[in-house]
């Protein structure tokens, strides 16, 4: 039998078919397979009712984007420059640049 799951899904699958045995797990691998699948053609069809009714815009991802780029300039600062462990520099450069960010809506 053809097997994209363990394909697609690879330890998944197998950790899958460990439990359910093999024709279960067989089967419910491609089920996921094909509900993710059907998942992403469901989006990507309704994805102008989706842009549209979501409520963000040009500004939205701007925030985003920028967020991201303060928390990865911060990361490297405190794992390059300061030698901090990646999970504490992580925590602290998220936590910093959503300060960042709260400071500049307050203040504008």
């Amino acid at each position: 039998m053809l097997d994209l799951a363990s394909v697609v899904f690879g330890d998944l699958q197998t950790s899958i078919v460990a439990v359910f045995g093999s024709n279960l797990g067989w089967f419910i691998g491609h089920a996921l397979l094909l509900g993710s699948a059907l998942f992403v053609w469901r989006a990507w069809s309704n994805r102008d009712h989706i842009r549209a009714k979501s409520g963000w815009n040009a500004s939205t991802l701007f925030d985003i984007a920028s967020v991201l780029v303060l928390t990865l300039v911060q990361f490297f600062i405190y794992t390059g420059s300061l030698g901090y462990p990646n999970t504490a520099s992580l925590g602290l450069a998220v936590t910093g640049a959503l300060m960042i960010r709260w400071f500049v809506d307050v203040v504008n």
